[in-house]
């Protein structure tokens, strides 16, 4: 007979845990593993959590016993906002047919045809930077670009001439509304999602949305693809499905694109690899455009996943058990919340030798090649990992070499602070 996970359970721990999560909450995680190994439960207030902190333990959990699983609905409701479901928020059957509609949209032909669209607006985030504007600010209108371009085939207003494409998106559609989901509106919850989202009126894009749906037309763009593809009943998907997937991605980007820029010239100027990056970008982007397949090779992208190593943009990820399961030869109960800490995991010396330091070469041909997926987790793991992940990976990587043709990491993390 399995049995709960050793841990630290009851009223009163439940008490001591939250203070200890609320005052170091990575240092209460690596407490609870290094006392009570890879599985371990524990009561955090008055909820029941297992924490899972193992390679073979993680990989089972994503991998193996996914379908068991679904995302707590605070999460879901930082990506849904206003608008409908998509595939960040969908669960089951249908999560798995719209994760078929989509994939196709992510090929690495199709990452490679979308980098000239990344480095004109990166040129235009560029030439305001120089001007003085502010960073940040610049880095999340870049997103909201490049997204509503590969999405909408629309660009944002005041950026760009928008002409031959589906229109011009206003600035506060692009841009969208900070939000914070709590768990049941309780603002002591053990978790609060924050995160860009949507806001509550959408008008030119859902104008755009319909004008597409009902002339059909091609415009090479992730519409065009959720308008045309059949489903597996040969129907295709409605209206509003295509309403509430279309909001979901065009923000996709907009927590983790700028947190993770911002953490990698902080590490490259903090770390002496910045002459690197610079020559490589002369090397790589002659023409200011760098082929997916020269990025995927690049030291550049190989300093961005060390970067993202260390300052994971989710760093806890965050399930309940729908579906009781055994793992380990404990029970994983129904409605239990099950957590993985990408944080912790990624500087765990079994994995990662040296793991306080920045060492790109950890993820160059012959390095050393985490385990199978299963510690290595700045876009998530196994089925549900970001279908886009790769197309975010490339398109951060010809950010980043082209900013240091111009720019000194130092100078960037000046005007980051």
């Amino acid at each position: 007979m399995p049995t709960p996970p050793p841990g630290p359970r009851g009223e009163i721990l439940g008490r001591l845990n939250y203070d200890f999560w609320r005052s170091d909450m990575f240092g209460f995680l690596a407490t609870l593993a290094e006392s009570y190994g890879d599985v371990a439960g524990f009561d955090l207030g008055g909820s029941s959590c297992i924490l899972v902190n193992g390679a073979a333990e993680v990989r089972e959990l994503f991998f193996d016993r996914e379908g068991c699983l679904r995302k707590p609905e605070f999460v879901k409701d930082s990506n849904r906002g206003h608008w409908g479901d998509g595939l960040t928020s969908l669960e089951g059957a249908a999560w798995r047919t719209r994760r078929r509609v989509l994939r196709p949209s992510f090929t690495a032909r199709q990452v490679s045809a979308r980098m000239p669209v990344v480095a004109q607006c990166a040129a235009d985030m560029l030439d305001r930077w120089a001007a003085g504007a502010d960073l940040l600010r610049e880095l999340r209108i870049l997103t909201a670009r490049v997204s509503a371009r590969f999405v909408l085939d629309a660009d944002v207003e005041g950026y760009s001439d928008a002409a031959g494409r589906s229109g011009a998106l206003p600035l506060e559609e692009a841009y969208g509304e900070d939000y914070a989901s709590i768990p049941g509106g309780d603002p002591t919850a053990m978790l609060i999602m924050t995160r860009p989202r949507a806001p509550r009126r959408m008008d030119t894009a859902i104008r755009i949305i319909d004008e597409r749906i009902a002339s059909g037309e091609d415009r090479g763009d992730v519409l065009s693809d959720l308008i045309e593809r059949r489903l597996p009943d040969g129907g295709r998907l409605t209206r509003d499905d295509i309403v509430g997937e279309v909001i979901q991605m065009l923000y996709a980007g907009h927590l983790t694109i700028p947190y993770t820029l911002t953490s990698f010239w902080r590490d490259i100027a903090a770390n002496d690899a910045a002459g690197r990056i610079a020559t490589e970008s002369e090397q790589l982007c002659p023409a200011a455009v760098a082929d997916s397949t020269v990025l995927s090779r690049s030291y550049c992208l190989a300093a961005l996943k060390e970067s993202m190593r260390l300052h994971p943009a989710a760093p806890i990820l965050y399930r309940e058990v729908e579906i009781p399961f055994e793992l380990g030869g404990f029970e994983f109960a129904r409605n239990v919340a099950v957590w993985v800490s990408p944080q912790l995991l990624h500087v765990d010396p079994r994995y990662f030798p040296e793991p306080h330091r920045f060492l790109p070469e950890r993820f160059m041909k012959g390095g050393l090649a985490p385990t199978s997926g299963s510690v290595y987790l700045p876009f998530g793991a196994g089925p549900r990992a970001c279908v886009g992940r790769h197309l975010a990976a490339h398109e951060m990587t010809l950010i980043a070499l082209l900013a240091a043709r111009r720019f000194t990491p130092e100078w960037i993390s000046e005007r980051l602070v």
